[in-house]
């Protein structure tokens, strides 16, 4: 069968993960045969997380272990089965958490097992790194946990979500091998569309068909637009919110994900910021409006590192409201970059989004802008580096990569980025020479040698460096004085 294709990498379960897999086949109880398709998501949008089936009777006796050594708990699981749960793999390493997800088996009666908290989840201790969505969850039935719905709603399934690693590809029934081979997200057949979607589906889905790179099915789209309530939304949890859009920015292709909220009508109320940069033309260096500009930069970042997903979206979000246009029709932005930083903290606020990570997004949307030019002394370099550390210096460099790139520009450094880093290095060179400050002896110590103060004394001084420097002495204070000796006594004679 061939694979759906788009320009994306990372379409199978990439190899590093395939060789963890079967690396740690003694502990954990599945082959790459128990693959359910809801993992496609998560290794098309570059997540490590792979979704497991394992059998009911399984399921209840995990849901009751009772231990926190991560290795007896996976050595308890053994088998396939209907049950699905999770396993987030950050770094594919030892350090990673184990998920169990509620999902009531066939003939379970709804009943939940026990063992089990008012999340549904059983967790293995672990973290996640800054590159993998918060809290990365299958978004299916424990969804009406976190988003505060009606016990009644039922998430459905998408057809794509049926499917099952082989080995060597996805298969399936036929309708969800189409799906796969077309790109195409629609419902489970079977689904009743009169009872489905809701309001938090149509905040949903977009996440699904960004980490996919998947279009929806036009009646599948039909049934999303007119499922779409601003006064519903209003009802939904934060926590749900933050997680559908973190699914979108850290997705194989975040604009995907917006193109779709905006064409659903849900947009405006989702991301007003965002939304008002539609049809707002930029200057003649830009092929697209503020809006595309954006959520192309977002997608210009290669790897789903949040900080940096989020700072190629909202670096230029201040556009809209300092857009001031020319007599001859260009567009000028005076302080963009300020007011941009200001609604970045807002948005950030709005969503619930940790404290500092706000306060990284905000410094990179503040200082997207920074311009250097061969005038910059190096003082000027200097206080610079004072105020940009190293690793905020390199995720500015990425930001501007992305900038330039949703700009429709080729991704080469621009030449003052590069001078600017060549300029920096040479500072850090400079800087990592001895110094006449480093020599184990001083003024003093010549003094001492019956030496007066003067510009004689700073001439030996920085003849013995220049020693040092050539190794011809060590930088000893022996050593020091008495080559400092030497040359004094050369001197009278």
């Amino acid at each position: 069968m061939t694979p759906f294709v788009s320009d994306h990498p990372d379409y199978y379960p990439p190899p590093h993960l395939k060789d963890w897999l079967q690396n740690r086949g003694e502990v954990l109880p599945f082959t790459l045969q128990d693959l359910s398709g809801e993992s496609l998501r998560y290794f098309r949008s570059k997540n490590p997380v792979a979704v497991f089936r394992v059998s009911a009777s399984l399921f209840e006796s995990i849901a009751s272990f009772q231990t926190e050594s991560l290795d007896e708990f996976l050595q308890a699981s053994s088998g396939p089965g209907e049950i699905k749960w999770m396993v987030s793999l950050p770094g594919i390493s030892d350090d990673y958490h184990l998920r169990f997800l509620r999902r009531e088996p066939e003939g379970h009666n709804g009943v939940q097992p026990s063992g089990f908290g008012q999340s549904g989840h059983a967790h293995a201790s672990g973290s996640e790194p800054d590159s993998l969505v918060a809290e990365p969850q299958w978004d299916g039935a424990e969804e009406r946990l976190v988003t505060g719905l009606s016990s009644e709603y039922q998430p459905f399934e998408l057809s794509v979500d049926t499917l099952c690693f082989d080995g060597q590809t996805w298969s399936g029934n036929e309708q969800a091998r189409a799906d796969y081979l077309a790109g195409v997200l629609r419902p489970l057949e079977g689904t009743d569309l009169a009872l489905h979607p809701s309001t938090s589906d149509v905040l949903r889905i977009p996440g699904v068909a960004s980490m996919l790179d998947f279009d929806l099915e036009p009646s599948f789209r039909s049934a999303l637009k007119g499922a779409w309530s601003e006064e519903k939304a209003g009802e939904l949890n934060r926590k749900f919110l933050r997680k559908c859009f973190q699914k979108i920015v850290c997705g194989a292709r975040p604009s995907t994900g917006f193109l779709i909220m905006d064409e659903l009508g849900a947009l405006d109320w989702f991301l007003p910021d965002l939304a008002k940069g539609k049809g707002l033309t930029q200057n003649r260096y830009h092929s697209h409006d503020i809006f595309h500009h954006l959520i192309y930069a977002c997608d210009a970042v290669d790897e789903p590192i949040l900080k940096l997903r989020l700072a190629a979206l909202l670096h230029d979000i201040g556009k809209s409201d300092t857009r001031r246009e020319q007599p001859g029709g260009e567009a000028t932005f005076h302080n963009h970059e300020v007011v941009g930083a200001r609604i970045t903290e807002r948005i950030m606020r709005r969503f619930g989004f940790d404290s500092n990570l706000g306060k990284r997004v905000r410094f990179l949307v503040r200082n997207h802008m920074f311009h250097y030019t061969s005038e910059w002394s190096d003082r000027a370099v200097r206080r610079f580096m004072q105020k940009v550390s190293p690793s905020q210096l390199e995720d500015l460099i990425a930001l501007r990569l992305a900038d330039r790139k949703g700009s429709g520009k080729r991704q080469a450094l621009p030449r003052a980025i590069k001078d600017l880093i060549r300029h920096i290095e040479e500072i850090k060179r400079q800087e990592r020479e001895l110094k006449v400050r480093d020599l184990k002896i001083g003024g003093n110590d010549l003094m001492e040698l019956g030496m007066k103060p003067g510009p004689e004394m700073g001439d030996l001084l920085k003849s013995l460096l220049d020693q040092v420097k050539a190794e011809e002495i060590p930088n000893d204070r022996d050593a020091l004085l008495e080559a400092a000796r030497r040359q004094l006594l050369e001197t009278i004679a």
